[in-house]
């Protein structure tokens, strides 16, 4: 779960429930999405993907190796189990930050 101000301004809401992988490790098996490239507020590279359809926001590739992938979009979303919590700092004081989850 990231509560970074990006991710804020991405979802439209109090943080983001992302699955972490390898950026090497996805492979996209059919569709082509759109893209949109941002500069976080700590000065790196972030490549958004998103349907071009619906516009919803798929995965995003960071500058350090690392793709999030979007839970909500999974096939099996209850199958995704977030264990931690990053940018807790810049939540809002409104958000719902699980508090079973290991802070990094």
């Amino acid at each position: 779960m990231c509560f970074c101000s990006d991710c804020l301004t991405m979802t439209g809401t109090d943080g983001y429930a992302g699955y972490m992988i390898k950026s090497e490790e996805l492979h996209l098996l059919k569709g082509e999405p759109r893209t949109f490239e941002k500069t976080s507020k700590e000065g790196r590279i972030v490549i958004k993907n998103f349907c071009g359809t619906c516009g919803s926001g798929l995965w995003g590739v960071t500058s350090f190796g690392l793709t999030s992938i979007a839970a909500g979009t999974l096939d099996e979303p209850n199958n995704f189990s977030p264990t931690n919590k990053v940018f807790v700092k810049d939540a809002p004081n409104w958000a719902r930050i699980p508090e079973h989850l290991e802070e990094m």
